[in-house]
């Protein structure tokens, strides 16, 4: 042991720079026009000419098809509702109520869509009777179009839902949800023919359970690996579709689907490189949230009153970072997979202070009343560099801002607190290593350029240096 520790004092006297390299810290987030499905909420009934029907959807009342069926459809009840029977934790005050309407021939299941219903058969099984989409087509109903644009390719599909059936159904139990992503071409659900080449991703659950008679909360996947698919052309278009009953006209009067809160999920990979930190910036969409991922912790940097980096804030996992929030990650190593959702309203963090994380955009340049610090690795040594441009910047990446004349001549830290105070590499044991962990920073970094990212200001004045290892290597002679 000791003579482990005067290796590490000889070492102090031999620091000398070394070769910086970037983290590799890349995501790639898109901006995401048309991410989402029009009023997913169903806070939005403001139709002109229908205002028990969801601005942005459509039911029988907009029915079109064979004259005959068409009349039977759009018979006086009507199979779309308003109602305020919410779920625990919604912000918003209406959801969508779907009930089966009696067409005298056959019981219609409750049906909605952002397509156009359409009547062509008296069989309710026929493919006749379906839902269609074509953004070719410039017909409109209650103020919208017959389709949903999206021009992006989301993970998931999130919806709550709440069905209970009039009476038990062993043989045909469940409600059912669908959503076909397309390339804008003509698609219909269900379909009789194999039309899928315009289909580019495909999302359903068709076992909607009535979980007896409490909201429930659904992830439903999307595929884009069918081998029919369309995997040349970009999305355009999406057709989502609930029914009261997965299997036409099997449904019972009296039958119940509530629906809200229906968001598409994107997610994207995060990499934590070999330190077990990387910067990133939340700037997906202007009114996305980001989850933070489980084994990782998110925090916002900020400065005390001596001009030093501190923390000023900490997202745990399962919280989310508001739009525009640029923070340093801590984790083990590894790839981790952030979700994106939508805001009910937009919620934003500005840049600010002295000291902060902050976003830098494509084409910009430096603020001359500012220095900026890349999150650079070198040699196992982690820290922020200072730059003198933003090229090479990754999209995700946020860089360390810091006042000039803070900067120009002060030599400051970051400091994480491990939850012990010695152990330096949080590993949960305090020894030599901890001592060298110290050594290499103080070896890796020169000062006047630096700013560290550790747990190993031993002995609390906002400082890294020769005087913390002298602290620790006393704690571990009277600990040995």
């Amino acid at each position: 042991m000791k003579k482990t520790i005067q290796t590490i004092f000889v070492s102090l006297l031999f620091v000398s720079p070394m070769q910086m390299a970037a983290q590799n810290t890349a995501v790639d987030f898109s901006q995401y026009t048309g991410s989402q499905v029009v009023n997913s909420d169903f806070e939005d009934w403001s139709g002109p000419e229908y205002d028990n029907v969801p601005f942005g959807w459509h039911s029988f009342e907009s029915v079109d098809g064979v004259k005959l069926y068409v009349s039977f459809a759009k018979s006086k009840d009507h199979t779309s509702k308003q109602t305020k029977d919410l779920h625990e934790g919604t912000t918003g005050a209406a959801c969508l109520k779907l009930v089966p309407r009696s067409l005298i021939i056959a019981l219609a299941n409750g049906t909605i869509s952002t397509g156009q219903m359409i009547a062509g058969d008296g069989s309710a099984t026929s493919p006749k009777n379906h839902a269609e989409m074509d953004i070719s087509k410039q017909a409109t109903s209650n103020g919208s179009p017959f389709y949903a644009t999206l021009t992006e390719r989301p993970a998931a599909m999130s919806v709550w839902v709440k069905f209970t059936q009039g009476s038990t159904n062993k043989q045909h139990p469940y409600a059912t949800v669908s959503a076909a992503i397309t390339n804008g071409n003509y698609y219909q659900e269900p379909t009789a023919n194999n039309d899928s080449s315009v289909v580019i991703g495909y999302a359903k659950n068709n076992q909607i359970s009535s979980n007896d008679g409490q909201w429930q909360h659904l992830r439903i996947p999307f595929r884009y690996n069918s081998p029919n698919f369309n995997t040349t052309d970009d999305p355009k278009a999406i057709m989502v579709t609930f029914s009261t009953n997965a299997d036409p006209g099997q449904g019972n009067k009296g039958d119940v689907l509530l629906i809200d809160d229906m968001e598409l999920i994107y997610t994207h990979t995060v990499t934590i490189p070999a330190s077990g930190f990387a910067t990133f910036a939340n700037v997906v969409m202007n009114n996305h949230k980001v989850s933070i991922p489980e084994g990782l912790t998110a925090y916002i940097l900020g400065t005390n009153a001596q001009g030093t980096p501190i923390v000023k804030g900490v997202y745990n996992a399962g919280q989310v970072l508001p739009y525009g929030a640029a923070v340093l990650l801590k984790g083990e190593p590894g790839e981790y997979e952030f979700s994106t959702t939508l805001y009910a309203t937009a919620e934003t963090i500005e840049e600010g202070g002295d000291i902060c994380l902050v976003k830098v955009g494509e084409g910009s340049t430096p603020d001359s009343n500012y220095a900026y610090y890349r999150l650079i690795e070198k040699n196992g040594a982690l820290g922020f560099s200072k730059i003198s441009d933003f090229s090479g910047i990754n999209d995700s990446e946020a860089l360390l801002r810091v006042k000039a004349d803070m900067a120009s001549d002060s030599y400051a830290h970051v400091i994480l607190d491990s939850g012990s105070k010695n152990d330096v590499n949080g590993d949960g044991i305090v020894d030599v290593s901890d001592a060298t962990q110290i050594v290499n920073r103080i070896q890796e970094y020169d000062e006047d350029t630096s700013f560290l990212i550790s747990n190993a200001d031993i002995n609390g004045d906002g400082r890294i240096n020769v005087a913390d290892v002298m602290r620790l290597v006393v704690f571990l002679l009277e600990n040995q």
